[in-house]
């Protein structure tokens, strides 16, 4: 049923392949803002982050790794070439597969804000592990840009019908601060879930066929409708930060 749905699963049977808060804007300037060197290498976290990897390699010219949950979500097996540039590992954000001190920069999309305030820690932790001294975080994450009322955070709650914990940007802050990181900067950015910019930007010709399916039935399109409903309306508190910080 749609409504038992999380909202960026919900979208995602509707036909929408770009499910993180701030879309492919937010990705490019989380990338920019990584300061990417040639020869570096990335580990990237978040929906899609194989097909993510591989764009950061392709633009950024570093060799990327990917963690996702099965064999069908990489996207280089069939190709030696891009391999060599861009893999993928499967296993769970909370206890990352990988040595100490691997790499360079960590790309961390639409993550730390769907888990709870101990497994956000647990994951931080494990970044920082995985990181080389002095090597840097990139967050794309669901923040508010003012505290809530109790009354926004129930409606939050209902359309996105699943683990949704965004903070205000002091609280990333802190929660970064908190596992060794230093030099933070941030900037914020808008939700694109349902602005008509933000869905072509990052679904092109596709995106009148994702409003056509959300109107396929009274139930997808009271769901479609209550979430872009109360973004919109709301938008003083809702937005997407777009931090960096280096490991101590």
């Amino acid at each position: 049923m749609a409504d038992q749905l999380p909202l960026p699963d919900f979208l995602a049977s509707l036909g929408k392949t770009e499910l993180k808060p701030g879309g492919s804007y937010a990705t490019g300037a989380a990338i920019r803002m990584l300061d990417l060197s040639s020869g570096e290498r990335v580990l990237v976290l978040g929906p899609n982050a194989a097909n993510t990897a591989l764009f950061v390699s392709m633009t950024t010219q570093t060799l990327t790794e990917a963690l996702v949950k099965e064999e069908s979500e990489k996207v280089t097996e069939g190709d030696p070439a891009l391999k060599r540039r861009s893999t993928a590992r499967i296993g769970k954000i909370e206890d990352l597969p990988f040595e100490d001190g691997q790499f360079d920069a960590v790309l961390v999309e639409a993550t730390l804000s769907y888990q709870t305030e101990d497994r956000q820690l647990q994951t931080l932790k494990g970044i920082a592990r995985v990181l080389k001294p002095g090597g840097r975080i990139a967050l794309h994450e669901l923040a508010w840009r003012q505290p809530p009322t109790p009354e926004v955070e129930r409606r939050l709650a209902e359309i996105w019908q699943g683990p949704v914990n965004p903070g205000v940007v002091r609280a990333w802050w802190n929660l970064l601060e908190q596992n060794g990181f230093g030099d933070i900067r941030n900037e914020l950015a808008v939700i694109s879930y349902f602005t008509p910019s933000g869905m072509t930007a990052d679904e092109g010709e596709t995106a009148v066929d994702i409003f056509h399916k959300a109107f396929a039935s009274e139930e997808t399109l009271d769901r479609f409708y209550a979430a872009y409903r109360e973004l919109a309306e709301n938008r003083r508190y809702y937005g997407v930060i777009l931090a960096t910080a280096s490991k101590a």
